[in-house]
């Protein structure tokens, strides 16, 4: 399997046949059994397009920095997860290859330490079979992560589309023990009467948005 990986630690694939260069790729890595090693912070897209072709098993690069991927090189590349700061965003690359990779063998590589909660929430928010949704309530919360992986690595049918982002909660509003819990005008109150503005900040209770802190002096008729 042609792939090129990106790496802090190249020990991991200091086994068998191996060749290690710096700073510039001077031998071509044409051999089937052999691993080329590249210590480079500056191997970027147009190496990547440039070289890909060519290689007949792994290329291994070196760096510091995670390397920008690209839609037309981003099933060519596998980037270390130890590269990357961990947000939603770099998880993004791993969850699109759960859900769009031919190569399953590859997305197991990817997933390997992808947050299962994360990658649950976007599968809620795209087309899964829903035997998938079955096996998973059979396994995620009784047995090791592991064969959930397994699971949703070899269960999902990728398919070439779309990926939608799990949709961001809207935060639910306290409402001070003053009102009732389904009072709706809770606010409009609070922002017309002063004195009651001023009952909140006494308690302790939560402002809404844009009523002042202070507490206000107030000409309402008692």
């Amino acid at each position: 399997m042609t792939i090129i990986i990106f790496t802090k630690d190249p020990t991991p694939f200091m086994t068998g046949d191996y060749l290690v260069m710096h700073r510039t790729l001077d031998t071509a890595p044409t051999q089937a059994n052999v691993t080329y090693i590249l210590h480079s912070d500056k191997f970027g897209v147009k190496e990547i397009e440039f070289w890909s072709p060519v290689i007949q098993n792994r290329l291994v690069i070196v760096t510091t920095k995670a390397p920008k991927i690209t839609k037309k090189i981003e099933d060519k590349v596998v980037v270390d997860d130890k590269l990357l700061i961990k947000t939603k965003d770099n998880y993004f690359g791993s969850v699109k290859s759960l859900l769009t990779w031919s190569d399953r063998n590859r997305v197991s590589k990817v997933m390997h330490d992808t947050p299962l909660p994360l990658v649950i929430a976007f599968l809620k928010e795209n087309d899964i079979d829903i035997e998938v949704w079955r096996s998973i309530t059979k396994t995620h919360q009784f047995l090791p992560e592991k064969y959930t992986r397994a699971l949703l690595t070899y269960m999902i049918e990728p398919k070439k589309t779309r990926i939608k982002w799990p949709k961001k909660k809207s935060k639910v509003k306290e409402i001070p023990s003053l009102f009732k819990n389904d009072d709706e005008h809770w606010e409009i109150i609070v922002e017309k009467s002063i004195s009651v503005a001023n009952t909140l900040r006494e308690r302790g209770d939560a402002l809404p948005k844009g009523i002042k802190k202070r507490k206000q002096v107030s000409d309402e008729w008692v």
